[in-house]
């Protein structure tokens, strides 16, 4: 398998703990190059785990071989150093069949089929749906929309109630799947979620 629609990365250290988010780029003639803006890195060859965002297939986790050195490149781009990347082993794809899912805390407001706008938090999401919790009565199957801010541009998202969950936190828990999303929107999700865990991750890093 390759890597087909990819910008980004998060890199690991030799001891498995999350080193630094990366940005990529990928061509047929100079093959796989990541790009750091952390200062703290020096020129070596080393063997590691890196979590590739690929818009087409989710997120990579793979093991690959990094040749890190300084970026020289004369376009001046902010980061100082830079790796040629070469995939060795693919260990794991996160698809929509097992999508990753990551917790978060997003108020956003939501609108039913018949037009009515009601408030809820989104409790964890994945590139599948959401887990919504709200004071609102929803039935099993019953669609609603929102709209939300994922990286720069706002998308209308459709979803549809899978199952209740009974009382979370004295409101209502609902499991949603997302209907007819479109590919933009997508890939804006899941670059989100995969960027809530590159922080997640750098955090238990520093702990």
């Amino acid at each position: 398998m390759k890597l087909k629609d990819c910008d980004s990365c998060l890199v690991y250290g030799t001891d498995n703990k999350p080193l630094s988010k990366a940005r990529v780029e990928m061509d047929n003639i100079r093959g796989i190059r990541i790009f750091f803006q952390t200062p703290k890195l020096r020129s070596v060859r080393i063997k590691t785990i890196v979590d590739f965002y690929d818009r087409s297939n989710g997120v990579v986790r793979s093991r690959c071989e990094l040749v890190v050195q300084r970026n020289d490149a004369p376009n001046k781009r902010i980061e100082p150093w830079m790796a040629v990347c070469d995939i060795i082993e693919i260990y794991e794809v996160y698809q929509r069949q097992k999508d990753l899912r990551i917790d978060v805390n997003l108020n956003v407001e939501f609108k039913t089929e018949k037009g009515w706008y009601f408030l809820g938090k989104i409790q964890n999401i994945s590139a599948g749906g959401i887990f919504l919790v709200t004071s609102q009565v929803l039935k099993r199957n019953e669609h609603f929309s929102f709209r939300h801010y994922f990286g720069r541009e706002e998308y209308e998202i459709e979803a549809r109630v899978l199952r209740t969950a009974g009382l979370v936190e004295g409101d209502f828990g609902y499991g949603c799947q997302f209907v007819g999303i479109s590919s933009d929107a997508e890939a804006a999700v899941r670059k989100f979620v995969f960027m809530e865990q590159v922080k997640k991750q750098n955090s238990k890093g520093r702990e």
